[in-house]
């Protein structure tokens, strides 16, 4: 996928371009299940969330990965990535929740949402932490049994290559990975005591990451300052381009205490300041166009609308 594809998926779930280059923003859960609905579309890909899932080895999370590669075990690794989750998600969770003499179960737990994008998420953890096991070990670790409380696909060849055990059940009441307790023994290649300790005390101090709260006005201004200047906005161009309907975004504005007309007087307002800060050359004529004006006239009469409210 390319930097523009990003760029445009990202605004489009009301990110602005900075989180992309950032390494602690936390993106809120809710756009980061709608991001992955929009990437497998994208894509036309049923199977993205494996296929990322299976490149996470390390060094993607920073900190948090090396919380996990540097403990003695892979056990030791799985609990401190259980620990020390905040510091990359608040809505997953993952912690043994049975364990008997030959087997671990642990359980994979989205708080917050549904649907495919849930599935997707789902999908990513599993394979991921698989993925990191058989890294960090330098063995073919592979799970007993995988349970997803999805529905079963048309075809399940790709899940049982992944997780390397033909025991993938679907329908299940919960999203579980179960690991033989040998495994969970193994010693890891990356293991750094020292470092370890350094890495524990550092995680302790740290300040939780910065979470971005976007609302769904906030989505529709990011969206509008991306689609003005490109023709006639109207709520059905914005709603198709967020991926909705025309009803539900009107709902959910009006949630937020606000409207459709009023998002969009915004987002020009702030469409023709940043032009006048940055394009001063540019004519009334050429600006009333970009945002949708008829005429200088309507455009002087927002300016002083605007200016009035300010």
């Amino acid at each position: 996928m390319t930097g523009s594809s990003r760029r445009r998926l990202a605004r489009t779930v009301g990110l602005p371009d900075w989180v992309l280059r950032s390494g602690d923003a936390m993106v809120p859960s809710n756009s980061l299940l709608r991001l992955w609905e929009l990437v497998e579309h994208t894509l036309d890909d049923s199977h993205v969330a494996l296929r990322v899932g299976q490149m996470n080895t390390l060094g993607h999370f920073g900190l948090h990965d090396y919380l996990f590669s540097t403990a003695s075990t892979l056990g030791e690794g799985l609990a401190l990535s259980e620990q020390h989750a905040s510091l990359v998600t608040t809505n997953v969770g993952f912690a043994v929740s049975d364990e008997s003499e030959g087997e671990a179960i642990a359980d994979v737990q989205l708080r917050n949402g549904q649907g495919r994008g849930r599935q997707l998420a789902t999908q990513f953890a599993l394979a991921a932490v698989v993925a990191r096991a058989r890294y960090a070990t330098g063995r073919d670790v592979h799970p007993v049994r995988i349970r997803l409380r999805q529905r079963a696909p048309r075809h399940r060849d790709r899940f049982v290559e992944v997780f390397g055990t033909r025991r993938v059940d679907f329908d299940a009441p919960t999203d579980q990975i179960t690991f033989r307790t040998a495994d969970l023994a193994l010693p890891l290649r990356t293991a750094d005591p020292a470092l370890a300790e350094i890495l524990r005390r550092c995680a302790e101090s740290l300040p939780p990451p910065r979470r971005l709260d976007f609302t769904w006005s906030s989505q529709v201004h990011y969206a509008l300052i991306e689609l003005l200047g490109d023709g006639r906005v109207t709520i059905d161009r914005a709603a198709r381009y967020l991926a909705t309907s025309r009803r539900s975004l009107q709902r959910r504005l009006a949630d937020e205490g606000t409207t459709w007309t009023r998002e969009l007087d915004r987002a020009r307002s702030a469409v023709v300041e940043h032009r006048f800060d940055t394009s001063p050359s540019d004519t009334l004529t050429s600006l009333a166009r970009r945002i949708g004006y008829a005429d200088t006239g309507a455009l002087r009469r927002a300016r002083q609308r605007w200016t009035t409210r300010t």
